[in-house]
């Protein structure tokens, strides 16, 4: 009993648990997101929104290693008891992020028409997309600022707080009739959610820490562009990894035809959702393991078998009921759609398996898997971009890339042990 006690009253622990029920309360809604708007829109309607939310993603995931980046400093100062650094910092960063999100809005407002010729939908959307872009790179420091004073639950609460007004408003203003409109409107409210939120709460908080210190006169930022690179090439690379296909299927076929791709891949998403809670908790762990210079491939061998066991699954559910899997999560079984699923979550299970491995490299200060990826997602672009026959052969063309991505990972944490050992 004691030992229990020791166990729930320990910070990580319960530091970690916070954040995962956060985090997986996050995922549902977002999933349910999907859900609905696969079920409140039309076909072509939905293969529209899920290609410029895949915009949005391809935008977002560039900027979004700011994150750790930041975390990383602001904890290194708080830790040194720098609030001087940290005020400096904060407040250059904050003045950089707003012109670079107006500078951002203003290029997707110069290259809307072109944009929306090559996703054959209106440029008033992708205008919508470029404001919700620039309002969440604003948002970006916040957070992290949370994260690094170790403010936990209020971390996760915020992030709770605007998912469910994403669904509200989103799903709402959907069964309302505003279609596409509708379904991005959930977009712009999440991060306005994020930005209002935190300036309420980040002042009155931290009031004793930062507002009585002076600014430091002499900072750099060097160190935070450093280290947000290598991030940012391995994240960039796994989102075109598993979002390039929508966005080449949207241009190259009918929107009834991207539609029902796009209906399909709702499960793949299923699939990428499910080991994420590992990837989670992978990171903290792994990191730990490292300073300890413990054994930490054990707790990623651990990790991929229980993801690869909970997929495994999922594929023989996909592969003998294909129809009732989509009957049940989108209400449009169709049989261009059926075909697709059990191809789907195939390759997104190796996917899954390829992003729990991103966190153990990226917590183990594994680099050496940044270029192989970035490779793989170039090569998965190009090859799709000049060979896409039909539906089928682009899922066999992902699944390929995704065994590959894997295969490549893996062989490089192994390598990485050998070397060590």
């Amino acid at each position: 009993m004691i030992n229990l006690k020791k166990i729930i009253k320990d910070d990580l622990i319960k530091h970690t648990a916070v954040v995962f029920i956060g985090t997986s309360v996050v995922g549902v809604f977002n999933l349910i997101y999907q859900l609905i708007s696969v079920r409140l829109l039309t076909p072509s309607d939905y293969g529209t929104f899920n290609a410029l939310i895949s915009l949005i993603m391809f935008a977002s995931m560039a900027v979004s290693p700011l994150g750790p980046a930041f975390v990383r400093f602001f904890t290194e100062y708080i830790t040194k008891k720098d609030y001087g650094t940290l005020k400096s910092v904060s407040k250059e960063l904050i003045k950089r992020i707003a012109i670079l999100s107006v500078l951002l809005l203003l290029l997707f407002i110069l290259f809307s028409r072109l944009l929306a010729g090559f996703f054959k939908t209106e440029s008033s959307y992708i205008v919508i997309c470029g404001i919700a872009i620039g309002v969440s790179l604003l948002s970006l420091i916040f957070p992290a600022l949370f994260q690094s004073f170790q403010k936990f639950k209020i971390y996760s609460l915020i992030s709770i707080i605007s998912s469910f007004a994403k669904l509200v408003v989103g799903a709402t203003l959907m069964y309302l009739g505003w279609s596409v409109w509708g379904g991005l409107s959930g977009y712009l409210t999440a991060p306005f959610i994020i930005l209002i939120i935190s300036l309420s709460i980040i002042f009155r908080v931290y009031r004793k820490n930062i507002s009585k210190v002076k600014s430091s006169k002499t900072i750099s930022l060097v160190p935070i562009y450093k280290y947000f690179f290598p991030v940012a090439a391995v994240m960039f690379s796994f989102t075109v990894l598993t979002n390039i296909d929508v966005i080449l299927v949207k241009h190259f076929f009918s929107p009834s035809n991207a539609g029902y791709y796009s209906i399909a891949q709702i499960v793949g998403k299923i699939f990428l959702f499910l080991p994420s809670a590992l990837a989670i908790v992978i990171y903290p762990k792994s990191t730990a393991a490292y300073v300890n210079n413990s054994h930490s491939h054990k707790i990623l061998y651990k990790s991929l078998l229980l993801a690869s066991i909970l997929c495994s699954i999922g594929i023989i559910v996909c592969f003998l009921f294909p129809g009732l899997v989509l009957s049940v999560l989108t209400s449009k079984a169709n049989p261009v759609s059926i075909r697709l699923v059990g191809l789907f979550s195939l390759a997104m299970t190796f996917y899954a398996l390829v992003w729990i491995i991103i966190n153990y490299s990226l917590a183990v200060h594994n680099l050496k898997i940044v270029l192989p990826l970035l490779f793989m997602a170039v090569s998965e672009l190009l090859v799709i971009y000049n060979y896409h026959p039909s539906l089928t052969a682009i899922l066999y063309i992902l699944l390929f890339f995704s065994i590959a991505s894997f295969l490549i990972s893996i062989y490089i944490v192994r390598f990485r042990e050998r070397s060590i050992g």
